[in-house]
This record gives structure tokens, C-alpha cells and sequence, in this order.
């Protein structure tokens, strides 16, 4: 038998480790270590840009828990993982980065640029492939931080190194992780059981954080104890998702019956969120005397909001249980809020609904929440929503149920960028191929990602793509809605998108009226690869949620 080269130990290594996904771009710099991890049994999924490639894992990963790998080439193949890569740190996105690196002192290379650095900068861990003698050792440490700390990991993989001769080392064994999570003190958690205990109109406000650590059912038992409303950030969506007593999204998203509610409550004890102005409207959600608690396993998350009255460092899991046990068994007398009254005013605030009549300015164009209405009532329960970044977003996000929160990806939510939900809907679907992927993008994002739907057709992915096509940059045209011809900056001449679509192969319609949407009806019974919706929306109607964040209403 042959010596194995350190790059082919890599992928061997992270095989035994447990790893069974890898998205990614290869090149010389990366193809070793990729062949390895496939040859060793991973699935490898091949992007057509780096770009799709980290949103691809990042989605995947998000959706089941697992560590999946993005593998890319040096220099030009890391640069383009950046947007991805720091929207999924600020996910908290347990994810591992295969990167090629130049050799040691090859700094006149094309492709050498301060790799360190740049991973750094992002808020990524950077690890090294150190020497051939070190390289389980290495890859394993990479692994584990990205699943102990639950943080985008990068492993650059320097050329030379790669190249050796690995010797003998021993194999790597999966990390078994127990319950190493930090729990609040014994006083922290008298306080905020004492705090619930005197509420009288108590908010369970769940975040990202809470997803992560598996919250929902102690947050809903809590939640029973204290008679508390719930209510979830928008990246946290569909983790009460069937509860009665659920508000939905907070801030801006929440409908005005929601966020009335929300503003009535005496106390919110807010689990893996760090209240930011999105979700707090501004700081204008919750009511001044209100008292705001905070827990996180973040130290840097807790106290960002000057709304926070009490920050507590723990798992939100963990802690919700702890508080339970605090609290005791309940008395007999009703606590909180849940009473009929109450529930009439949560089920007036239902936005699957969308209120009639809705207008639109021309024949030619389909209002965008009649548009995700009808898509609501057609589209399968068990489904994945994934959902890029513009000013349409708020209709799927608040028209469209999820089954719970492994079923919505909110690629837009850390990082405010455009044009990631292409890759997010085939990492999507490739982790859930038995919930049907449905991927709502602008036409600025979808065509700035657009070579990712090469992926979709190579793939026959099974995935439903809604374009909300206002031929616009439509968030810059409502911000700037007085700027008269400067607008021309930010719209373009229409786009027919459904024709690119069956150009690459997809199957594709275009409306510009409900009763356009049959043929989609008739490719949901047959989901024979992917379908692309170029829906001509109404570029005159502004979402809710644009107008409070543009005009602080």
C-alpha cells in the first residue's frame, strides 16, 4: 500500500469523523482532500460558484444539525465564500471550510492573499493544517470546533503540505459531545423565575439561539406554566408553529394585532435572541416599564439592547428547564393571559389571509400578498421555505406556514444580503429530498445567483422557485421613493426570466394573474425536476415592514 498524502488524510479523516456532505468548487488546491472525503462514502455536491457552494452547506447544516463541508481552491475560491461565510457565522451556522492555502513563502503566488485574515475578519475560526505528522490531529480539532462552539470553521490546507507523505497516525474518532452548555447561577435563575412568577402578562420571545439548542418544547411548557404568550424572531420561525398561544414573527414582521399584544406585556424573557432593532421595532415594540431578560450561550449577544434589564449567560434549553423546576408545580388559579378574549385578538392578526379587496396598478401585474396567499393554500404542509433577500420577503415570510423551524431558511436575516437563496434551496433540498423546497427570491437576487439554477437542473432537484419580479432593486425604489429620475439607478428594462429558466433546462411559467398559476398546480404532482415562477408583482405596493423601517412607523 501507498503512503497517502496529507491532503488525501484530510478528507479520510473527516470520513471517519462523520461528515456524509460536502458542497463545493474544485480545483487544484482543494481536489485531493475532496476526492478522499468522497471516495470514503460523503455525498459530493459540485456549485458553479463558491458563492452558491457556502450557502448550500450553510443551508443543509441549519437543516439538520450536522456538520457539512464547503471545499474550495486558494485565493479566488475562499474570496468567494465571504458573504456566504459571514452570514453563516452570524447564524451560528456549525459548518467546516476545506481551503487550499500557497506554500509557505510562496507570497508571490497569483494566488496567495492573507487568508488568515480575511477568515478572521469575518468572524470565522481560522485553523491550519500545521505539518504531515499533525494532520488528524488538525482536521479533527477543526471538526470539533465547529461542533462544540457551533461556528463556521475554516481549515486552510497549504499546498506542501498537502503534497507530503503523510505517516502513520491514529484514527480519528467522532467527538461525542454531552451537555457542556452553560447554565445560569442559582441567583440568576431565582430571578427570572421570580420575574415570571409576578408577571401578569408575561412574552416568551424565542430566537436563533433557541433553535439551536433545541428550546422549543421547555419554552412551550414554560410558557403553560406562566400563561405567556410566545413569539419567535424571524429566524427562529416555526419553532411554536400549531401552538395556539403563538404570536409568530416579532417586530416588524408581526401583524398590528400581534404587536399590540406584544406591547401589553409586563415582561419578556427573551431566549437566544439578542432583541435588536428589527425585532424590537426600533426599540418601540414593548411597552417602557416592561422588564426584559435576556439569556444566551453568547457572551458578546447579551446586553446589546439598552431594552435588556436583566442579561443571564446560559443555554436557553438548559435554562427554561432549570426555571421550571424553580417555579414549581402551579397553583390553582389561571396564571397569565391565555384566556378567549385574548386568543379571539391573536387569531384577528393571521396573515395567511391577506386582506380583500387588494388593487393593483395595471392588468399586467399580480399584488404580491394575493400572489403568496394562493401559493399558501397550494403548496404542501410538509415543505422547506427558503427565502432570500429584498423588499419582497415580508409576503412568504408572513403568508407562508412552515412545519417548524428546520423548515425555514432565512438567508437574508444575518448579514442583509442578496442572491443567496439559490444555493440555500439546493442545500435545502438536498438535506430534506421528503419536504418539497420552496424558494421565494427577488429577480435582483435570483439573477444575481442565477448560476446555481444550472445546479437545480444538473441535480433534478425538485424545487419551486417564486420570483417576485418588480424589475427593480424594489427596497432602493420605496427608500427612495422621492428621488425622482435618479430611480433609474436601481430599475431595469423587464426580464423574462421564465424564458432564461426553460433556456437552462427548469420547467417555468409566467403570471400576471392568479389563474396563471394552473401549470404550477400541475407540476406539484409531478415535481420532475425544478420549477421557476416569474411572477410580474406590482411595483407600486410597499410592504408594511418596508414602511416601518424606512419611515420608523
Amino acid at each position: 500500500m501507498t503512503t497517502p498524502t496529507a491532503g488525501a488524510l484530510v478528507g479520510s479523516t473527516l470520513a471517519d469523523l462523520g461528515v456524509r456532505q460536502v458542497f463545493g468548487v474544485v480545483g487544484s488546491g482543494n481536489f485531493v482532500a475532496t476526492a478522499a472525503l468522497t471516495a470514503a462514502g460523503a455525498r459530493y455536491v459540485g456549485a458553479r460558484h463558491e458563492g452558491g457552494a457556502i450557502t448550500m452547506t450553510d443551508a443543509y447544516a441549519r437543516i439538520t444539525g450536522e456538520v457539512a463541508v464547503c471545499s474550495v481552491h486558494q485565493g479566488p475560491g475562499l474570496t468567494n465564500t465571504l458573504t456566504g461565510l459571514v452570514d453563516a457565522v452570524k447564524s451560528r451556522t456549525p459548518l467546516l471550510v476545506l481551503a487550499g492555502q500557497t506554500s509557505a513563502g510562496a507570497t508571490r503566488s497569483n494566488f496567495y492573499v492573507d487568508q488568515t485574515g480575511l477568515i478572521e475578519s469575518t468572524g470565522a475560526i481560522c485553523e491550519q493544517l500545521h505539518r504531515p505528522e499533525s494532520v488528524v490531529e488538525d482536521t479533527t480539532r477543526a471538526y470539533r470546533r465547529a461542533l462544540v462552539e457551533r461556528r463556521p470553521v475554516v481549515l486552510t490546507m497549504p499546498l506542501d503540505v498537502q503534497a507530503a507523505p503523510a505517516p502513520a497516525q491514529p484514527r480519528a474518532r467522532a467527538p461525542v459531545i454531552g451537555a457542556q452548555r452553560p447554565s445560569p447561577a442559582p441567583d440568576e435563575l431565582s430571578r427570572i423565575a421570580g420575574v415570571l412568577d409576578s408577571a401578569e402578562r408575561p412574552l416568551i420571545l424565542a430566537g436563533r439561539g433557541a433553535v439551536v439548542s433545541g428550546a422549543g418544547p421547555s419554552l412551550r411548557r414554560l410558557g403553560e406554566r406562566t400563561g405567556a404568550l410566545l413569539a419567535n424572531t424571524a429566524v427562529a420561525n416555526g419553532l411554536f408553529a400549531g401552538d395556539p398561544w403563538t404570536l409568530g414573527i416579532a417586530g416588524g414582521f408581526a401583524s398590528d394585532a400581534a404587536a399590540a399584544l406584544m406591547g401589553e406585556a409586563d415582561v419578556v424573557v427573551g431566549f437566544g435572541c439578542s432583541f435588536t432593532t428589527w425585532t424590537t421595532r426600533g426599540g418601540r415594540l414593548f411597552a417602557p416599564d416592561a422588564t426584559v431578560v435576556q439569556v444566551d450561550v453568547e457572551p458578546t449577544a447579551l446586553g446589546l439592547s439598552d431594552r435588556v434589564d436583566l442579561a443571564v449567560l446560559g443555554d436557553g434549553d438548559q435554562t427554561a428547564q432549570a426555571v421550571l423546576e424553580a417555579l414549581g408545580e402551579p397553583g390553582e388559579q389561571p396564571r397569565g393571559w391565555r384566556r378567549p378574549p385574548v386568543a379571539a385578538r391573536i387569531r384577528a392578526g393571521d396573515h395567511t389571509a391577506p386582506p380583500k379587496p387588494l388593487t393593483v396598478a395595471s392588468q399586467s401585474v399580480v399584488h404580491p400578498a394575493e400572489l403568496s396567499g394562493e401559493l399558501e393554500r397550494m403548496l404542501p404542509s410538509a415543505r422547506t421555505v427558503v427565502v432570500d433577500g429584498g423588499h419582497f420577503l415580508g409576503w412568504p415570510v408572513t403568508c407562508w406556514s412552515v412545519p417548524d423551524p428546520h423548515g425555514f431558511v432565512f438567508t437574508s436575516s444575518g448579514f442583509q444580503s442578496i442572491g443567496l437563496g439559490l444555493g440555500a434551496a439546493v442545500g435545502a433540498q438536498v438535506a430534506r429530498p421528503d419536504r418539497l423546497t420552496v424558494l421565494a427570491a427577488g429577480d435582483g437576487g435570483f439573477l444575481m445567483s442565477v448560476a446555481e439554477l444550472e445546479t437545480l437542473v444538473r441535480l433534478q432537484l425538485p424545487v419551486l422557485v417564486i420570483v417576485y419580479n418588480d424589475a427593480a432593486y424594489g427596497a432602493e425604489v420605496h427608500h427612495f421613493a422621492d428621488a425622482g429620475s435618479a430611480l433609474d439607478l436601481v430599475r431595469f428594462p423587464p426580464t423574462d426570466i421564465a424564458a432564461a429558466a426553460r433556456g437552462a433546462g427548469a420547467h417555468a411559467v409566467t403570471v400576471q394573474r392568479i389563474e396563471d398559476l394552473q401549470p404550477v398546480a400541475a407540476w406539484l404532482g409531478r415535481r420532475d425536476g425544478p420549477m421557476v415562477v416569474d411572477a410580474k408583482i406590482d411595483p407600486t405596493v410597499v410592504g408594511y415592514w418596508a414602511e416601518q423601517d424606512f419611515h420608523g412607523h
